[in-house]
C-alpha cells in the first residue's frame, strides 16, 4: 500500500518480486523488511523530489515539509547569536534538541558553538545537498531505537550509496526587485565502479555555496508604512545623533550639535547633527561554505559489503557592523551589568564616561556626554565573523551470517568553530576618553584602538568516537508469519569544550557575557527489537533500549507499535513510546558555567509605565524626530529589555524524559490514491534548562532573595519623565520606585514540562490524461495543543498553539505536477494559518503596549499566509537538465505582524535557475 507520497507508490512498484525481494531498512526500525510501512509514520523525499524544490541547502530541502520547522537559519540569524553560521530543524515545536538528525543512520558531531550556549544540535549546513539520495522523516518518538534526543522525531539524511559517471550542476537564485538577496551554488560529482560487477564503487562530490548579504539601507525601500506604527519603531530609520562630529547630550530635553557638522547633516527640525547608520548595519554578507563527501563501497568476499565515508565542510559568515560610537549607542546615565566568571561576581553598574572638564572636546564647565561616531573604527576594524569546520570518517560493514543480517560501524567525527568580534574594554575605553588620549575626528593609532576595543572570541570543539553493531533476522515461523528480531549495541565517547576568551571571562569587556565548559563523557547502550505477527493482518513491533551515561543512572526506553491491515485497502496503526534526552556537557559537565543575556524581554512591572510615557511623546503633534527616537529607546529598555543572567552547570541533572502516543490510518480507496491521518500526543518532563524568564518575572514576589536583582535607574527614569512632561506638562505617571531589571541567577534544573498534541495528514494521487502523467500530493500538520508548565502557577499554561509563542496551528502544502514528454511542471501551494500576538510573557499584548485603538485590528492577530511556487524541468537535450524555479509567484506580501514588525526575511518573489550536465 502506498503511503503519503508518490515515492511510496514508486517504491512499492519497484519492490514487486521480479527476481528477488529486496529487504530494506526503514528509519525507525533496526529490522530490515520487505514492506516499506511501519507502525509509525515515515515521510520520504527522494532525489527527484529534492530536485523539484530548487533548494540547494539541506535546511531548505527539509523545510519544504510541513512537519519540519526551524528557529535557526544561518541566512537570517543575527550577529548576536551564539550559533552563527549554522542551521538546524525541529519538529512539534519542541526545539532542535528534541529532534534527532542522522546521516546514513548515524549521528554527526554537534555544531561546535552550542546555541544559546546550551543547545547541542546537528548543523545542516555541514551536509552537501547534492550528495543526498533521499531524506526519511519519522514523525514519532524513537529513543528505543536511536537513544537520546529522538523525542519529537527523527530526520535521516541518506547519502548516495553509489554513483557512476560525472555530473556538474550550477544554480543561481535572486529576488525580484531586490537583487541583493541572492545565492549561488555549484556542485560536481564523479564516480567510478560497479559494485555488482567490479566489486566496488567510489564517488566524490564537491559543493560550493555563496550567499550575499545586504545592509538595512539596501532593504529600506521595502519597509512598509505600517512598520513605523508598531510599538517602539516609529523612528526605525531615523538618522543617528551619534554622528562623526557628534552632539552634546546635556539632558533629554537639552541636546545641541557640536561644532564642525556639515550643513547637509543638520536636522532642520531639531538642529542636531545626524548620520545615516543604516548602510553600515544589516544581515550577514560574504557567507561562504563548501562541503566534500566521498563514499566508497566495496565487497569483502561474497557476503560482506563495506562502506567508507569521508565528509568535510567549512563555512565563513561575516556580518556588516557599523563603526563604534561613544557610550555604545546608549546614554551615559544607563548602567551596564555583566558577570565576571573567573571572579564569580557581578560587574557594574558601569557607566560610559562623560568628557571631563578641560577635555579638548568639552566646551562646558561641567562633565558632558558627547554623542559621536568613532569613524576610525570602521572600514573593517569593527567586524563580526564566524568560522566553522566539521568532519566525519566512518567505516561500516554489512553482511549475512546464516539467516541473519548483521551490520556494524566505527567512526570519528569532529566539529570546530570560532566566533570573533570586538567589544569596548571598560578600562581601556574609559582611560582613552577621560585622559583625552583618543582624538575625536582623527585616525587614531591602531594600538590605541586595540586597547579600547579588543577582539573577543568564543571557541568551541566537539569530538565523537563511536562503534555500533546490530544483528537481525527471522528466528521463528509463527502461524501468522515470521518472527523477526534485532539486537545490538552502541558505544560513544563524547568530548566537548566551549570557551570565551579570557578578557570576557575576567569581566573586562562592557556588557559581554561568557562561558567555560570542558568535559568528556562516555555513553553505552544495548537494545533489542522484535516484529511479531500476532494473527493474520495484525503485527506487533516491540523495542527496548537501555542507555548509560557516565555519572548518571541507566535509562530504559520502550516502544510498542501495532499494524493492522483491516482490509486490503485500509491500514490501522498506533505506537506508544518512551523517550529521553541525556544532559549534555554544557548542562552537566565541568566548567565555570555561562553568563548571557535574555533579549526582547517584556518587564511586566515597568513596560506598561514606559509605554504610557512613550505614547505621550509619540502622539504629540509637535514632537521632534530626535525626541521620538529618544522616547522609543527609553520605552524599549523595558518592553524589549535585555536581562543579564548567570547559569551554572549541574552534575546532578536527570535526563529529560517523554512519553508519546500516535494512532492513525492509511486508506487507499482506489489504486494510486491514498490518504493518511495520524494523531500524536507528546508529554515531556524534567526538561533541562533555566526557568523561563517570563515565569520568573510573573512570580517575582515569591522568589528567594537575590535570585532576581533590580537596580536603581532613577537617572534615566527622570530623563524619560522630563521628556514626557516637555509635551504633556501635567503628566503624573512615573515608575513608582520600581528598579530596572539588573540580573537573574538561573541555574540549570530539571523543572520544565511540555505537552503537545496534533494531527498529521497527507494525501497522494496520480493519474494519466493522454500522454501526460499528473501527480497530486497534500501534506499538513495541525497542532491541537501546546502547553508549558508554569512554576509560579504550579500548573500548565493555557493552550499556546496559535499564539505568538508557538505560531501557526496549521501548516499545509499542496503539490501538483504534470509531466509531458521532456517537460515536467510543478506547482506548490504553501499555507500557514494566522495566530494571536499574545504570549506567556504578554498575555494582553496590545493593551500592555498601549496600542492606539485604531490599530487594534492589526495588532491582535497575525493573518494567514498563502504563497504559490512554480518549478519547471526540461530534459529534451542529451546529457542536460534545465530547471526553472519561481518562489512566491504572485509576490504575496507577508501578513502584518504588529509585534515583530517587518522582517528582513519577508517574502519576495525569488527566481532561480539551474543547469545540470551529465558526462
Amino acid at each position: 500500500m502506498a503511503l503519503a507520497y508518490t515515492e511510496h507508490a514508486a517504491a512499492q512498484q519497484a519492490a514487486e518480486p521480479a527476481e528477488k525481494i529486496q529487504r530494506v531498512q526503514i528509519t525507525g526500525s533496526s529490522i530490515k523488511r520487505t514492506e516499506a510501512e511501519t507502525a509509525g509514520s515515515v515521510q520520504i523525499l527522494t532525489r527527484a523530489d529534492i530536485d523539484r524544490t530548487g533548494q540547494t541547502t539541506a535546511l531548505g530541502i527539509l523545510t519544504t515539509m510541513s512537519s519540519v520547522t526551524t528557529d535557526l537559519n544561518s541566512a537570517s540569524s543575527s550577529s548576536g547569536s551564539f550559533a552563527t553560521g549554522a542551521s538546524a530543524v525541529e519538529m512539534r515545536g519542541l526545539g532542535k534538541v528534541a529532534t534527532l538528525v542522522l546521516v546514513n543512520g548515524r549521528r554527526i558531531a554537534p555544531y561546535a558553538l552550542a546555541d544559546g550556549a546550551q543547545e547541542n544540535f546537528t548543523n545542516l549546513d555541514a551536509i552537501a545537498s547534492d550528495a543526498i539520495e533521499r531524506i526519511e522523516v519519522l514523525k514519532d518518538g524513537a529513543s528505543a531505537i536511536y537513544g537520546s534526543d529522538a523525542i519529537a522525531g527523527v530526520v535521516n539524511i541518506i547519502l548516495r550509496k553509489q554513483y557512476e559517471g560525472a555530473q556538474i550542476r550550477a544554480t543561481y537564485k535572486t529576488a525580484r526587485h531586490f537583487e541583493d538577496l541572492r545565492n549561488r551554488n555549484v556542485s560536481a560529482i564523479v564516480g567510478y565502479g560497479d559494485l555488482e560487477k567490479q566489486g566496488f564503487n567510489t564517488y566524490l562530490t564537491i559543493e560550493g555555496y555563496k550567499r550575499d548579504g545586504y545592509s538595512t539601507d539596501d532593504l529600506r525601500e521595502h519597509y512598509p508604512d505600517w512598520h513605523r506604527l508598531t510599538p517602539g519603531r516609529s523612528t526605525w530609520d531615523a538618522r543617528s545623533s551619534f554622528s562623526p562630529t557628534g552632539n552634546y547630550y546635556r539632558s533629554s530635553t537639552n541636546i545641541v550639535a557640536a561644532p564642525g557638522c556639515p550643513a547637509e547633516a543638520i536636522d532642520p527640525s531639531d538642529k542636531l547633527c545626524k548620520w545615516d547608520v543604516l548602510p553600515y548595519t544589516g544581515l550577514n554578507t560574504d557567507s561562504k561554505r563548501h562541503a566534500i563527501a566521498s563514499v566508497t563501497n566495496f565487497k569483502i568476499g561474497s557476503d560482506i559489503e563495506a562502506n567508507l565515508e569521508l565528509t568535510n565542510a567549512r563555512a565563513t559568515n561575516d556580518y556588516i557592523v557599523a563603526p563604534f560610537s561613544t557610550s555604545n549607542g546608549s546614554a551615559t546615565s544607563t548602567g551596564n551589568i555583566w558577570y565576571d566568571v573567573y571572579g564569580g561576581r557581578m560587574v557594574g553598574p558601569y557607566y560610559y564616561p562623560k568628557l571631563p572638564v578641560g577635555h579638548p572636546n568639552n566646551p562646558y564647565d561641567a562633565p558632558v556626554e558627547y554623542r559621536a561616531r568613532l569613524m576610525d573604527t570602521g572600514d573593517g576594524f569593527n567586524f563580526n565573523s564566524t568560522e566553522s569546520e566539521q568532519s566525519r570518517v566512518m567505516l561500516s560493514l554489512n553482511g549475512t551470517l546464516g539467516k541473519f543480517d548483521w551490520r556494524s560501524a566505527a567512526g570519528w567525527m569532529k566539529s570546530t568553530g570560532t566566533k570573533a568580534t570586538r567589544a569596548p574594554s571598560a578600562k581601556g575605553y574609559t582611560d582613552a576618553i577621560v585622559n583625552g588620549t583618543y582624538k575625536f575626528g582623527q585616525q587614531n593609532d591602531r594600538a590605541l584602538l586595540e586597547s579600547m576595543f579588543p577582539v573577543r572570541t568564543t571557541e568551541g570543539k566537539a569530538e565523537v568516537k563511536f562503534f555500533d553493531a546490530t544483528l537481525s533476522g527471522e528466528v521463528a515461523q509463527l502461524p501468522a508469519g515470521p518472527l523477526s528480531i534485532a539486537v545490538g549495541t552502541d558505544v560513544r565517547s563524547n568530548a566537548y569544550e566551549m570557551k570565551s576568551s579570557d578578557n570576557v571571562l575576567n569581566g573586562e569587556l562592557v556588557g559581554i557575557f561568557g562561558l567555560q565548559v570542558k568535559d568528556k563523557v562516555n555513553q553505552y547502550a544495548v537494545f533489542g527489537e522484535a516484529t511479531i505477527p500476532v494473527i493474520k493482518r495484525v503485527e506487533l513491533n516491540a523495542a527496548l533500549r537501555a542507555d548509560k551515561t557516565d555519572g548518571s543512572d541507566a535509562h530504559v526506553s520502550p516502544k510498542l507499535g501495532l499494524r493492522v491491515n483491516a482490509t486490503d485497502n485500509l491500514l490501522l496503526r498506533a505506537t506508544a513510546a518512551g523517550g529521553f534526552r541525556a544532559p549534555n556537557i554544557v548542562e552537566s559537565g565541568n566548567g565555570l558555567g555561562r553568563s548571557s543575556i535574555v533579549n526582547s524581554l517584556n518587564d511586566p512591572r515597568r513596560c506598561p509605565i514606559a509605554s504610557q510615557l512613550n505614547n505621550l511623546i509619540q502622539n504629540a503633534p509637535n514632537a521632534t524626530t530626535a525626541d521620538k527616537a529618544q522616547a522609543n529607546t527609553f520605552r524599549n529598555n523595558d518592553c524589549q529589555a535585555s536581562l543579564p543572567s548567570f547559569v551554572a552547570s549541574n552534575p546532578d541533572l536527570k535526563p529529560e524524559t517523554s512519553r508519546s502516543f500516535t494512532t492513525g490510518l492509511v486508506f487507499e480507496p482506489v489504486k494510486n490514491w491514498t490518504l493518511a491521518v495520524d494523531y500524536y500526543h507528546i508529554e515531556r518532563k524534567d526538561e533541562i534548562g533555566t526557568r523561563a524568564t517570563a515565569d520568573i518575572l510573573k512570580g517575582e514576589a515569591s522568589l528567594p532573595a537575590g535570585q532576581l536583582i533590580r537596580v536603581d535607574n532613577t537617572g534615566t527614569d527622570n530623563e524619560f519623565i522630563a521628556l514626557a512632561r516637555k509635551y504633556a506638562p501635567g503628566n503624573t505617571v512615573d515608575f513608582q520606585g520600581i528598579g530596572k531589571l539588573g540580573m537573574v541567577y538561573n541555574p540549570y534544573v530539571n523543572t520544565g514540562k511540555t505537552r503537545v498534541s496534533g494531527i498529521d495528514f497527507d494525501a497522494d494521487g496520480r493519474f494519466r490524461v493522454g500522454d501526460a502523467n499528473i501527480r497530486i500530493k497534500l501534506d499538513g500538520s495541525y497542532m491541537l495543543k501546546f502547553q508549558t508548565f508554569l512554576v509560579a502557577d504550579n500548573a500548565y499554561s493555557e493552550n499556546q498553539a496559535g499564539t505568538y509563542d508557538v505560531g501557526a496551528r496549521l501548516r499545509m502544502k499542496l503539490r501538483g505536477a504534470l509531466k509531458l514528454g521532456a517537460w515536467d511542471h510543478g506547482v506548490t501551494v504553501n499555507y500557514r494559518s494566522g495566530f494571536s500576538n499574545n504570549s506567556l510573557d504578554s498575555p494582553t499584548y496590545c493593551a500592555t503596549q498601549k496600542v492606539a485603538e485604531q490599530y487594534l485590528g492589526y495588532c491582535g492577530r497575525v493573518g494567514s499566509n498563502t504563497t504559490v511556487d512554480y518549478n519547471l524541468q526540461y530534459t529534451g537535450i542529451e546529457h542536460v537538465k534545465l530547471n526553472l524555479y519561481i518562489d512566491n509567484v504572485f509576490s504575496q506580501t507577508a501578513p502584518i505582524n504588529w509585534r515583530d514588525g517587518y522582517q528582513p526575511s519577508a517574502q519576495f518573489r525569488v527566481v532561480g535557475a539551474s543547469a545540470t550536465y551529465t558526462f
